[in-house]
């Protein structure tokens, strides 16, 4: 048996049958693709819903920690290979549609066979190519807890038939399904923005529709049902009204007969709309369809915050944490299998002691970062004056701090060739 408890007030009708909200369920209605497609096209702030937050995971890329010429070398397999490109395509599929892949070639005869990194050598990596969701096709889920591939696909098969192994395919999802959704990809983000996104572009529309409407001359004609029934009093009175907005668009003046109140005069009256609330209601939605999709206004639309010392900030800052943190949780977990096999394309060898962060997504400015120099500088002084760390180690973390810091171009190159 089921109980339900809720709200319910007698006088105001709060929950009871009068509520106009106690009928309201949800229900899923999946949307097609071709809606979807027509959304991306055609509506800019589903497209930019869809691109925005990827733009900004792969804007500044990451930074590998490894020695100078290790990183030259991992950076040129990932232009060779076009990672970047095909990642930032992949994801915006993945978010449309619902998931994207990376099928991962090494030129093996059978696909269907698992890839090990210990078999790809230097340059052994032949192609990355971005697979939509329609592309191919995921087998069974694996829910065997003790299977490396538990909770993915157990094989995929592209449009031609091919079988694929999924250690040769980077999985990527959009919106996440329930946990017991037995599906290798999730919804589309705009299954559950597109009514937001759809009411925004609308206020903005009928906005725009009102706008001819601002200014409307009226002229009360007597006797305006007889003239326009023959031919000749239509035309007599187009040609009549048609003159005299011709004369007010040349003298400014609009010349009528009689008094405009006797019932034998034309009467002339000029009424405007009242636009005073109606841009407020336009931000409105727009804010919701940012909120919705998780991205502030002011990254959202490009505008400036509005208020006395607003400057956004904030907000930027907690949409990069944001980001910074899917990239941590989704996106770093998602490319491990690539990134492994990436190293021996770029070194020819395992490379368990290199690492890459994400770079910082809100650059400080000049005067911070120079501020933030002076603290380090200072902090570094104390240690060294009051020994409390050997000299070498912190002639090692200051250096490293200054190469990183990009505050004095040219120091990395001086510091190799062992200038002070």
């Amino acid at each position: 048996m089921w109980l339900a408890d809720r709200l319910v007030h007698l006088l105001t009708g709060l929950g009871g049958p009068r509520d106009k909200g106690a009928g309201h369920r949800h229900l899923h209605v999946p949307r097609g693709r071709a809606e979807l497609d027509a959304a991306y096209r055609d509506n800019w702030l589903a497209r930019k819903v869809v691109d925005i937050v990827p733009f900004d995971m792969l804007r500044e890329w990451r930074a590998w920690q490894a020695a100078p010429a290790e990183v030259a070398a991992i950076e040129a397999s990932e232009a060779r290979l076009r990672l970047r490109e095909g990642l930032l395509r992949a994801l915006r599929l993945a978010r449309l549609h619902g998931g994207a892949a990376i099928l991962i070639g090494d030129g093996a005869p059978d696909p269907a066979r698992p890839l090990r990194p210990e078999t790809v050598g230097r340059g052994g990596l032949r192609y990355l190519h971005v697979l939509s969701r329609d592309a191919l096709q995921p087998g069974a889920i694996a829910r065997d807890p003790l299977s490396p591939w538990f909770g993915e696909p157990d094989t995929y098969t592209l449009a031609g038939g091919q079988r694929v192994h999924p250690s040769r395919i980077v999985r990527l999802v959009g919106a996440p399904l329930p946990a017991d959704a037995a599906e290798a990809f999730g919804d589309s983000v705009l299954q559950a923005l597109l009514e937001a996104i759809d009411q925004a572009t609308a206020a903005a529309a009928h906005t725009a529709a009102m706008l001819p409407e601002a200014k409307q001359d009226v002229i009360s004609v007597p006797g305006l049902s007889q003239a326009l029934a023959t031919e000749e009093g239509t035309r007599r009175l187009t040609e009549r009204f048609g003159y005299a907005a011709a004369m007010k668009s040349m003298f400014g003046m609009l010349l009528l007969e009689g008094d405009g109140r006797s019932p034998e005069g034309e009467r002339y009256q000029q009424k405007q709309l009242d636009f005073a609330g109606l841009p407020e209601v336009a931000r409105l939605f727009l804010q919701i369809a940012a909120g919705a999709a998780d991205i502030p206004v002011t990254r959202l639309l490009g505008q400036s915050p509005a208020g006395l010392n607003a400057t956004g900030d904030a907000d930027l800052r907690n949409y990069y944490d944001h980001v910074a943190a899917r990239q941590a949780v989704e996106l770093t977990p998602a490319l491990a299998r690539l990134d492994a096999l990436l190293l021996r394309d770029a070194l020819g060898r395992d490379a368990p002691g290199i690492w890459f962060t994400w770079r910082p997504l809100l650059r400080d400015s000049e005067r911070e970062k120079a501020e933030i120099g002076r603290m380090r500088a200072e902090t570094a002084a104390t240690l060294a004056r009051e020994a409390l760390a050997p000299r070498a180690v912190l002639e090692a973390g200051v250096e490293g701090w200054l190469v990183n810091a990009d505050l004095f171009p040219g120091i990395e190159a001086a510091y190799r060739r062992g200038q002070p």
